[in-house]
């Protein structure tokens, strides 16, 4: 096998076995003839090279886990891979439950074991052997062996894996597979041996334990997704334990040794620093920081993979170029977009960088200007924006999209944003799209690009903590989460804003930005907090903002609204002015909703909050009022105590808004337990919920980027838009709402968007992933994931409690 092999180095014998193999040593051969190729493993070929010497000498030992049977405990409990007190150290080590039963041994025991030298010095000890050989030494029979001795024919249609060719497997394949897992084979003059081995040296291992030095991916490897590996991508970095390994992707490890379950250190953590001098960055998740990018790939586009169920094939990949290159191609794989950076705060020369030679062009070191961030208190709006061709044959259209983007900058009142633009570029090489394409990059490049000659009174001031770019693919749709994805890991800051839909219009209050700076500084100490947004579509527009008025002027080409205030409030809960309907008001209807009432959508018109809302309440019961609607009346409740000073619909009793916190994060809970009803309601729910989030989730150890990602493979405006909340409930963020804060559509916005052609055309809807099948296995996979974690800290928190 070929997994991971020592070879002797020896020029003229051990060095030229591959030679044996025609898959290898014939390649100029294969590659004369590239619409012939076929991938073939090289271990069926080399094994029998190997194998069939008379003249060697070769050790298969027991060395490394493997993900091939289910029902282990691997599959069980997980692989756990451990970095030791010291992450920064070399040192790694792989262990895991001894068996299905022992998985209680794996919480009670500390992550950093191996290094108690006391309780077990012989694991210390490089010159003890971990495992020892029992009994006698018996010949391993292969088919080859056993077809020489009585020529039964049948023995040539053997095969014990499917991925070496025929030809190889009589040679590589022992008789009915008697060569158990804790035996050691060898070749010897042309002969197969095995021996059984044991680990049995006491002080060794701890009780219920077992350790290998290397874990052999096989089936897993097969139907992960870049988004569950998160976890794993920088350990070494993020001064963390290590990560536990599962089927469903990787979870971080919990370290067994806390005096309570939180045990966040914020003053020692990088984000408590707000002296932008002295950031210490050790990139603790895998997003961005002041100092430096982030280099993940992102799937914006992928379809069903032959073989297993539920994997998937990224289509189209794009990732954030380093600091310096203007435009950068996101990876190799076939259909990779083009990402252009048009817009970055350290292009000012007043940040860290360098001059390219002979020239006067300033390279920045990093994306964003530190002086003017505050990475733990200021807060980052994450917009993105898909332009599709159908928007492009009308520039006005093109220029109100861009309007809705650069409105919600403007109210963000100079914090840091990101805003990430999806352009369909398919099929524009010539012609009439080629024109239409070039004319809608311009416009943008007009509105947010660069220019070396702003001033502080020009039209983009407001831009000047801005990202800004453009990813161009060759497909015409993209998943809106896997744009959601890429765009948050470019924040720079702790808090972040994300989910706000700007093809539907939706404009943020006035005062938002400033509500959820005042929750990012009082929430500054107690980290996994969850804020959610509401969002409206107003019945008419706002009359206070007069872009004629000479008291208070709307700058020209903006949406500007005023705020939550005295008389605007009142109507929003009597439904007289706003409706959480959002979708009656689209621009267009869904071709999946089934549901044609002749009302008519979009510019504004009012309708009555009871017609069809395509499947997005199917099958809920009368007795469970919709998360929603519970998070919805919690909202205006506080956001009334805030304007006026008094409780609006309850008594304010801490006690009472307790329990209603409860019961929105266990309705939440419930929506992953996979009931009709519940699936239903997640699957189709039509908003895309604005959050604003801390990057630091309620445990340590658990970064909210990597752990709860939206899903990307989860593209489509109704598709599992609840998902993302639903988990970071059920790993113990809380979920509450921002008081006063909330975004809207109006009248004027979605008359700028619902143009005619807009309005006649009908959209699906629903996941645009090409297999149900796929996307259930991805849902399982996502439920049981976070499902352990859940597991996890419940257990560690028993035995803090019990402990204390």
């Amino acid at each position: 096998r070929g997994q991971f092999t020592f070879h002797k180095n020896d020029p003229k014998y051990i060095n030229q076995l591959w030679r044996d193999c025609k898959y290898l040593s014939e390649m100029d051969v294969r590659y004369a003839h590239p619409e012939k190729l076929k991938f073939e493993s090289a271990e069926g070929c080399y094994s029998k090279a190997v194998i069939t010497k008379t003249d060697l000498k070769v050790k298969w030992a027991v060395k490394a886990f493997s993900d091939v049977k289910e029902g282990s405990s691997i599959y069980a409990h997980g692989m756990y891979l451990s970095l030791g007190k010291d992450s920064y150290s070399p040192r790694s080590v792989l262990y895991t439950a001894s068996n299905v039963h022992a998985g209680d041994k794996l919480l009670s025991l500390p992550h950093d074991w191996f290094q108690d030298t006391s309780r077990y010095k012989l694991y210390s000890q490089t010159d003890v052997p971990i495992q020892e050989y029992v009994g006698e030494k018996t010949k391993v029979e292969t088919y080859r062996t056993l077809y020489n001795r009585n020529l039964d024919e049948s023995l040539k249609d053997i095969k014990c894996m499917y991925w070496a060719p025929q030809t190889y497997q009589m040679d590589i394949c022992t008789v009915n597979g008697n060569v158990g897992g804790n035996e050691v084979v060898t070749l010897e003059n042309g002969v197969l041996w095995k021996q059984r081995f044991e680990t049995t040296r006491d002080g060794m291992f701890p009780e219920g334990i077992v350790s290998f030095p290397f874990f052999h991916f096989q089936e897993w490897k097969r139907v992960y997704r870049s988004t569950q590996l998160l976890n794993s991508h920088n350990i070494r970095q993020a001064n963390v334990p290590g990560v536990i390994i599962t089927k469903e992707g990787t979870l971080p490890l919990l370290s067994t040794q806390r005096s309570s379950s939180t045990d966040w250190n914020i003053q020692s953590h990088p984000w408590s620093n707000s002296k932008p001098s002295h950031f210490e960055w050790i990139k603790s998740d895998t997003g961005a920081t002041p100092e430096h990018p982030s280099y993940n790939r992102f799937c914006l586009r992928s379809s069903k993979k032959g073989n297993p169920t539920g994997a998937t094939i990224c289509n189209v990949a794009a990732s954030w170029p380093p600091a310096g290159n203007a435009t950068h191609i996101a990876s190799s794989v076939e259909g990779s977009a083009m990402v252009h950076l048009l817009r970055y705060p350290s292009t000012s020369k007043t940040t860290k960088g360098t001059f390219r030679r002979g020239t006067n062009q300033f390279i920045s070191s990093s994306w964003w200007d530190e002086k003017s961030i505050n990475a733990n208190e200021d807060v980052t709006l994450v917009l993105t924006l898909q332009i599709t061709s159908l928007h492009m044959k009308e520039e006005s259209l093109v220029q109100s999209l861009l309007a809705m983007a650069d409105s919600n900058i403007f109210l963000w009142s100079g914090q840091p944003s990101v805003l990430l633009i999806h352009v369909d570029s398919t099929e524009a090489d010539e012609g009439e799209k080629m024109s239409e394409l070039a004319k809608a990059l311009q416009l943008i490049k007009d509105k947010f690009e660069t220019d070396q000659k702003e001033t502080a009174s020009n039209q983009t001031f407001h831009l000047k903590n801005s990202l800004v770019a453009v990813v161009d693919s060759k497909k015409p749709v993209v998943s809106r989460k896997a744009l959601m994805n890429m765009a948050m890991h470019a924040a720079p800051t702790r808090w972040i804003v994300s989910g706000l839909e700007l093809e539907r219009g939706l404009v943020l209050s006035k005062e938002a930005s400033y509500f959820a700076i005042r929750e990012a500084k009082i929430y500054a100490d107690l980290p996994g907090h969850v804020f959610v947004i509401p969002q409206f579509a107003s019945k008419r527009d706002d009359t206070r903002q007069n872009s004629g008025s000479e008291v208070n002027p709307v700058p020209e080409g903006r949406v500007l609204y005023t705020g939550v205030g005295n008389d605007l409030l009142p109507t929003i809960r009597t439904k007289q002015s706003m409706t959480s309907n959002v979708a009656a008001y689209d621009c267009f209807q869904c071709s999946d909703a089934g549901v044609d009432d002749g009302a008519g959508t979009g510019a504004g018109e009012e309708l009555t909050d009871d017609r069809s809302e395509s499947r997005r309440l199917m099958g809920e019961s009368s007795s469970k009022r919709s998360v929603e609607e519970q998070i919805e009346d919690l909202w205006w409740d506080l956001s009334v105590a805030d304007v006026y000073g008094t409780p609006g619909g309850f008594r304010s009793s801490l006690d009472l808004i307790a329990k209603i916190h409860d019961r929105i994060e266990v309705s939440l809970i419930s929506l992953l337990d996979r009931s009709d009803d519940h699936l239903e309601y997640l699957r189709y729910s039509d908003k895309s919920p604005i959050l604003l989030i801390d990057r630091l989730g309620p445990h340590k150890e658990m970064m909210t980027l990597d752990l709860v990602p939206e899903v990307d493979e989860f593209g489509g405006r109704n598709c599992f838009n609840l998902l993302r909340l639903a988990q970071l409930a059920t790993v113990g963020y809380k979920v509450t709402v921002l008081p006063g804060a909330f975004a809207a559509s109006y009248p004027k916005t979605r008359a700028a968007l619902c143009t005619e052609p807009i309005m006649k055309q009908k959209q699906y809807c629903d996941c645009d992933f090409p297999s149900e099948s796929t996307i259930r296995e991805i849902l399982i996979d996502e439920v049981k994931r976070l499902g352990k974690i859940a597991v996890l800290l419940n257990e560690l928190d028993s035995r803090v409690k019990s402990v204390i």
